[in-house]
């Protein structure tokens, strides 16, 4: 029964809540997700539990989040009620999981496989995130590099080429013309346009993410690319087949499940197959089968999936592959720079051959007319 003299519910954080304490991290939900079961298998009751849980986390994002869902209990909600305000702090699958948990019963052991789930999610990020240190350190260097050849460098090399092939512009080789051309550009244009281009180039290309058929493109453009693709096809993976060994064990039935699954994934290709596959299993199509038409799984992912549905233990096969797959991601990271190297090095290496061209094949060219002459 609600208690009348009781505030009204609270709708999740304030702007200044959101200034304060930022955004809700999935370590934080990890965390608090296996304490809250510690209690509640202890017997301690909610409002206690959360209580203990709100001082715990009171310097964190999560502190206001527990201290709302507690007032919301007290005034007679349900947990799902008052955790489904929190949208900012808990996805739809979170809540999928406890609405289910509340009425078949077995909340701590849902909250503990949600606990691994977001541990494993963290951990992935990771990973994901280490990934990207390499490839962000190279491109850095690289544009250190261009930036000091184009306003130290170059007009050396400019004065030099000038004066050496003067009045023999037009019998000049394609690699010393596109170097002055360029060299001419920087210098009549302005040294700013250089940055200008690259900070452009970042901002249009962020917004042009953030638009769903720009991300789709880009999305599809990257899964295209050797390494980087590799990694991202993984990932994805790994997140679909853990979201669906989670949602699947805590008893979500399986066509809610991919709905909910479709949130989790990254790129938009992949978005969009679980999507299709959603609807293809919502007609009676085997998840494999439908997984299978959409191209973009690998045939050991398949197969998994096949096999745990006839042996009637899905979800267990599917936690399998997103270990087996994470343990895939962890070493592709590792290897990041062995893989990348080689790439590196023959962006390197042709950069240098360009200038080495561009400096001496008219200096050849010059020697050459001179003995003829």
């Amino acid at each position: 029964m609600k208690i009348a003299d009781e505030p009204a519910a609270e709708n999740g954080p304030g702007w200044a809540e959101r200034l304060v304490f930022g955004k809700v991290g999935v370590g934080a939900l990890s965390v608090f997700c296996r304490q809250l079961a510690a209690y509640l298998e202890a017997g301690v009751d909610f409002g206690k539990a959360l209580t203990s849980l709100e001082k715990q986390f009171s310097r964190s994002p999560l502190g206001p989040v527990i201290g709302r869902i507690s007032r919301g209990i007290r005034r007679g909600d349900d947990l799902t009620e008052a955790m489904a305000r929190e949208k900012d702090a808990f996805d739809s699958l979170f809540i999928s999981m406890i609405r289910v948990a509340e009425t078949r019963g077995g909340i701590p052991e849902t909250l503990r496989e949600l606990s691994r789930h977001y541990e494993a999610k963290q951990r992935l990020f990771r990973q994901a995130r280490a990934a990207l240190i390499y490839p962000a350190t190279i491109f850095l260097a690289g544009l250190g590099v261009t930036m000091l050849f184009t306003f130290v460098i170059l007009p050396i090399i400019m004065s030099f080429l000038v004066d050496m092939t003067k009045g023999r512009e037009d019998q000049l080789p394609a690699p010393t013309k596109a170097l002055l051309a360029f060299g001419h550009f920087t210098r009549d244009i302005g040294w700013w346009v250089v940055p200008a281009v690259l900070v452009g180039g970042f901002f249009g290309l962020r917004m042009m993410y953030r638009n769903p058929k720009g991300k789709g493109l880009i999305d599809e453009l990257l899964l295209r690319i050797p390494v980087c693709g590799m990694l991202l096809r993984k990932l994805d993976t790994t997140r679909l087949a853990r979201s669906l060994s989670v949602l699947l064990e805590g008893g979500v039935d399986i066509v809610a499940s991919l709905d909910l699954a479709t949130d989790v994934m990254r790129t938009e290709p992949y978005r969009k197959a679980v999507a299709n596959a959603r609807n293809l299993v919502f007609e009676g199509t085997e998840l494999s089968e439908a997984l299978d038409l959409s191209r973009r799984f690998g045939h050991d992912v398949i197969a998994i999936v096949h096999s745990g549905e006839e042996t009637g233990k899905l979800p267990e096969s599917l936690e399998r592959l997103a270990a087996d797959y994470e343990e895939q991601v962890e070493y592709m990271v590792k290897n990041l720079g062995s893989l990348i190297q080689p790439l590196v090095i023959v962006m390197m290496a042709g950069f240098v051959l360009f200038i080495i061209l561009a400096l001496f094949l008219p200096y050849v060219s010059l020697l050459t007319s001179l003995s003829g002459g």
